[in-house]
This record gives C-alpha cells, sequence and structure tokens, in this order.
C-alpha cells in the first residue's frame, strides 16, 4: 500500500479582532495517540480526558485496549491496526495527537526492529495524524537522540547508545518532515515509574545531573506535555514551529 499522501497546513487568514477572540475562547478538540497503554501514554490518555474542551481521543494500536477504553467508554474510540505498520487512512478529524510509542526494553531488542518500532512507525503515524487534520502534534523521544550517531558493538540497541540515539534522531527528522504547523518534540532523561527504568538509576538525584538529563515521573512527563501542546493549540500558536525540550523536569513544567 502506498504512503498516504500529506496534506499541505490549511491557513485561514484572520484580522486581529477575531484572532483574539479565538485566544481568549477554548476550542473543543478531538485528540489521537499512538503509544497509549505505554507508562507515559496512559498518563497522557488521563489528561486528555480530564479536560472537558476534549470530545474524543482515538487510541491506535495493534491491540483492542479494553482497559484503557473503560476510563471513558463515551469518548474513547480505540482503531485497531494489525499490523500497525499499515496505518492508512484514520477515521474521522483530528485535532492534536501524541505519540509516545517505543519498544520498551531497547537493550533487548533486535536493531531492525528498534528502528521500526521507535521510528518507522511512528512516522506512519504522524502521516496519517496530518491528513487526519491534526495541525498540532507532540513525539517523545529521548535526551541524546541524533541522527548521525552510528551503532556501536559495545551500546548495541542499549537505551542511550550510539543506535538507539540514532533511531530516535531518525524519528524526529521523520516526524519534522512531516510538516506539522507546530511540532513539540520531548527528550526526557530518566523515566521514573516505568517498568523499564533500571532501579539504580531511580536513585541519582537531580541536584548532580545537567538539567537536560533530569528526571521526572512518567506522569509529569505526560502533563507537560498535554498542557504545552494543548496551549498551543488553543491559542492557534503555529508557524511552522518546533519546540524541541529536553529533560524531566523541563518537559514536567512545560507551559
Amino acid at each position: 500500500m502506498s504512503q498516504p499522501r500529506i496534506l499541505p497546513p490549511r491557513t485561514c487568514p484572520l484580522d486581529t479582532k477575531e484572532r483574539q477572540g479565538q485566544q481568549s475562547m477554548s476550542k473543543p478538540y478531538v485528540a489521537a495517540v499512538l503509544g497509549g497503554s505505554g507508562s507515559v501514554g496512559r498518563h497522557i490518555v488521563k489528561k486528555l480526558l480530564s479536560d472537558p474542551k476534549c470530545q474524543s481521543v482515538l487510541l491506535v494500536s495493534r491491540r483492542p485496549l479494553d482497559d484503557l477504553k473503560q476510563l471513558d467508554p463515551d469518548r474513547i474510540r480505540v482503531e485497531v491496526r494489525d499490523p500497525i505498520d499499515d496505518m492508512g487512512m484514520l477515521p474521522g478529524r483530528i485535532d492534536v495527537a501524541f505519540c509516545t510509542l517505543g519498544i520498551g526494553a531497547a537493550s533487548k531488542a533486535k536493531k531492525d526492529d528498534l528502528l521500526r518500532v521507535d521510528a518507522t512507525i511512528p512516522a506512519a503515524f504522524a502521516v496519517a495524524c496530518r491528513n487526519a487534520g491534526a495541525s498540532h502534534y507532540c513525539l517523545m523521544t529521548a535526551v541524546g537522540s541524533d541522527e548521525t550517531a552510528k551503532w556501536s558493538p559495545f551500546t548495541r540497541t542499549g537505551a542511550g547508545g550510539g543506535w538507539y540515539n540514532h533511531v530516535k534522531g531518525k524519528a524526529e527528522r521523520l516526524t519534522a518532515d512531516v510538516g506539522f504547523p507546530y511540532l513539540m518534540i520531548a527528550q526526557p532523561g530518566v523515566l521514573l515509574g516505568s517498568p523499564h527504568t533500571p532501579t539504580m538509576l531511580e536513585y541519582v538525584p537531580n541536584a548532580v545531573l545537567p538539567l537536560k538529563y533530569s528526571s521526572a515521573h512518567v506522569a509529569d512527563i505526560a502533563k507537560g506535555m498535554v498542557k504545552a501542546t494543548i496551549n498551543a493549540f488553543q491559542s492557534d500558536e503555529a508557524g511552522p514551529r518546533t519546540v524541541t525540550i529536553a529533560g524531566g523536569i523541563p518537559i514536567s513544567e512545560a507551559e
């Protein structure tokens, strides 16, 4: 199946009074999430559902996610795609979207599988969301992401290693190429509360770390990602503009 064509951003000239009027009142929106069953993704879904302006949340997954749907059966829709690589067209309109998909235990992954799950599939989701009308998009990668990083036989696919950073950097570049009017890239360090975070890392105090390597709980990471993206949507913030925030504390405090 051929990849869906990326639609150009829609523009609508507004005079000053109209723009100020739009910014002074919140707009209803429809959200989409890829990776909603993950440790950060679950909190993103909950945060969206706590916003009365969120009309519905579309979860894209290769399984039904019945447990998540029970959070709000009236507002949660699950679009099952198996294989999930074949994203195709998504149903209905989408205004904002979030991608937190990751392979989980990266160190145990095969090289090609990490590339597929952490870069290729997120890129296909980004294209599908843009074609469904999404103007504001948030992608979670990792601090140190760098598409120019190289494979190392020592770190292999482990988090923080060359191939891992390469894959995360590629995910960022492929998503940016889609051309969202607003793109937030969240690059957390240590994710507190994640089952994939080594226990010893959770005891490293932020006081001894550079801010971009600071840790934060998955719930706080999700809160910052949602708040910044929805605030940008509500204020019609667009450019195209890409906002990259590195580190757990900066992401959790994002506005």
